[in-house]
């Protein structure tokens, strides 16, 4: 099995954890070759592309200045304690035990616009490049582009026979996997809130869902789509009626 998310606007790499060995990204050279022509873009440009401040523009124009494929441990954290936002805090690795570590790098990847595909242990630096942007590069008109065979191939690789591919990224990120030549089963999830009788998705609670079901996965070392069916933190229940073969809903 699996676990696909997206990364986080906010990142940390002040964190880290003893359970993981640091590793290098398995498309770092990728890495590097985009991080070539994001290093060459003033902050005015970073400001329009990404819609972010000036202040925000100048903070990300500095850490592309400062990247570097092999990072020091001060410079970088691995991956799933980097990324800090709602996703992140829903899954909250750092009260993991090990064997929940263990399963995680085993079977969760996260989706990056500058890293591709990322393990847990994988060490990254603070950076700032959404896969939805329309970011030119070389003969390139966006980072899908770039990606998608890529990623689709790496995540390919790492898949065995009966495999099944948990779908917990936004629709942004999720695009840039090929869905027809991806070698397993995509298992999409919906996350509504019931309010006045009708099932509602409000965007945070569902960030945090998705967390909160990576977190379910690794504590309950789950391998089936029946015991994904068994989540069940903070209140939330699967709803046998909405849910198909490639769709879960959970609902509270």
């Amino acid at each position: 099995m699996k676990i696909i998310t997206s990364p986080a606007k906010l990142m940390n790499t002040e964190n880290s954890t003893e359970f993981l060995k640091p590793t290098t990204p398995k498309l770092i050279e990728e890495a590097t070759f985009i991080q070539s022509y994001l290093k060459e873009k003033t902050p005015k440009y970073l400001s329009e592309l990404m819609e972010i401040s000036s202040k925000l523009a100048d903070e990300n124009w500095e850490r592309n200045q400062k990247w570097k494929a092999k990072p020091t441990a001060k410079e970088s954290a691995p991956a799933m304690f980097a990324f800090t936002g709602e996703v992140y805090r829903g899954l909250d690795a750092k009260t993991l035990d090990k064997k929940a570590i263990d399963y995680l790098q085993k079977n969760y990847r996260m989706l990056s616009g500058l890293y591709g595909l990322l393990k847990p242990s994988d060490k990254v630096m603070l950076y700032r490049l959404e896969m939805g942007r329309n970011f030119e590069f070389d003969h390139y008109k966006n980072l899908y582009e770039f990606w998608r065979e890529k990623v689709t191939d790496q995540l390919n690789s790492e898949l065995k026979t009966n495999d099944l591919v948990l779908n917990l990224a936004s629709s942004e990120y999720i695009k840039v996997i090929d869905k027809k030549k991806l070698n397993a089963p995509l298992i999409d999830f919906d996350f509504y809130e019931i309010k006045d009788g009708k099932p509602k998705t409000i965007v945070v609670y569902t960030k945090h869902a998705r967390g909160l079901m990576v977190r379910y996965c690794a504590e309950n070392q789950v391998k089936t789509l029946d015991e994904v069916k068994g989540f069940n933190l903070e209140r939330y229940r699967i709803d046998e009626k909405l849910s198909t073969d490639k769709k879960l809903v959970f609902a509270r």
